[in-house]
């Protein structure tokens, strides 16, 4: 009688178990936001923001695959991103006076009423959150597109 075979290389040749990385919640945040912006430039009809926001979905979905492709793209769009939000909100910021220059022409026109005020002071809001998300913004990309590049998390990337 013959003895039965065991097969061994189901055991020793599993894969090593993925520690834990913080940088892919880095990657799905911003493959998140892009969807989301592409929902509302297609709604808009701003195809160039759209195209932009679908190639973004794309090397986010890569990144997370951990495609060696991906990573330094990722890296490049990091740094790109983050020098978008330092641009626009400098620019943001040059309207800090504007909004109060608004609130006193509504009130030297007493026919617009409180809905004038009411509209400045929303607006306002909306720009302060938008100035607080890219100060945000701009430290966590700066800090994907290092962690992108540590030897660490380059070998984590599996080439085709």
């Amino acid at each position: 009688m013959k003895p039965l075979a065991v097969r061994t290389d189901a055991v020793t040749h599993t894969k090593p178990a993925r520690r834990f990385s913080v940088w892919p919640i880095g990657v799905w945040i911003l493959l998140l936001l892009a969807a989301t912006g592409a929902v509302q430039y297609l709604q808009h009809a701003e195809y160039a923001y759209l195209v932009a926001a679908l190639l973004i979905i794309v090397v986010c979905a890569g990144c997370i695959l951990r495609q060696a492709w991906a990573r330094p793209i990722t890296q490049v769009l990091a740094v790109l991103l983050a020098s978008w939000a330092l641009l626009s909100g400098a620019l943001m910021l040059q309207q800090w006076g504007d909004f109060e220059t608004a609130r006193q022409h509504a009130q030297a026109q007493p026919q617009l009423g409180d809905v004038a005020l009411w509209m400045i002071a929303r607006a306002q809001r909306i720009w302060q959150v938008g100035l607080a998300l890219k100060a945000i913004a701009i430290p966590l990309l700066l800090w994907l597109a290092w962690q992108l590049g540590r030897p660490a998390v380059r070998a984590q990337f599996k080439r085709r």
